[in-house]
């Protein structure tokens, strides 16, 4: 019986089951009586195929599907609906906002005339006691009612989409997202307290009104060993 035989017997049988970190590599080639390159190899088979997972300087763990958010990106879906569906408990635990002057790719994605103000929104959440992810998000300032910015603050530890809707009257009615598999450079390791290096799945989108105008941009990191995602696709006959 080979690495992948045994250990994946031991999860099923509940001796490693779902969260739980493996032990060692050196403990459990010993165990095993293998070299710790069969190890790695049956390890390294067994995380591609999503059954395990490496969380630097911390081990490898058995993955809990049950416990993973599945963010569908072929529909338009705040994140707290998101984890809601999954039935997770999330929370912000850190928030901040202000005004600032659209430029670069900022100004790019929004369609921003030169010295527009844009509202940027960062916010850090957790999934139980883990970080889970990051996120930027910019909307013109323009959106906003004249005397409406103060009730913003209401909005920041729940939805964007809410306050663009009943404060500004504005609808995503569609839009488009990248995904990007990224390492985490040092203000990123710093926010999520990992080490650099660690693998983060970037999704940046780009939400349109029904005039087909820009009302939101967003890049999202996810700390990519807690989530899947999921695109639905169709075939189309003439590209066949």
């Amino acid at each position: 019986m080979d690495v992948i035989d045994i250990l994946m017997k031991r999860i099923r049988e509940g001796e490693y089951p779902p969260g739980t970190r493996l032990p060692s590599e050196d403990q459990l080639a010993r165990e095993l009586g293998i070299s710790r390159v069969s190890l790695r190899e049956g390890l390294r088979v067994m995380s591609e195929d999503g059954i395990l997972f490496r969380r630097q300087g911390s081990g490898t763990f058995v993955r809990d599907k049950k416990a993973m958010p599945v963010q569908d990106l072929s529909t338009i879906l705040s994140i707290s609906t998101m984890f809601k569906r999954a039935g997770l408990e999330h929370k912000i635990v850190e928030a901040d906002y202000g005004k600032i002057i659209s430029t670069g790719r900022v100004a790019e994605k929004l369609q921003t005339p030169p010295g527009a103000e844009v509202w940027k929104v960062e916010r850090v959440r957790k999934i139980g006691d883990q970080l889970a992810m990051y996120s930027l998000d910019y909307f013109p300032a323009s959106l906003v009612t004249p005397g409406r910015e103060e009730r913003f603050k209401d909005y920041l530890l729940f939805s964007i989409y809410h306050f663009l809707r009943e404060e500004c009257g504005q609808n995503s009615a569609q839009g488009s997202c990248i995904l990007k598999p990224i390492l985490a450079d040092e203000k990123l390791a710093e926010i999520m307290k990992v080490p650099r290096n660690t693998l983060f799945m970037l999704i940046e989108t780009i939400d349109l009104n029904t005039e087909q105008r820009p009302v939101l941009y967003a890049r999202e990191y996810y700390f990519a060993d807690l989530f899947e995602f999921q695109v639905n696709r169709r075939r189309s006959d003439s590209d066949l």
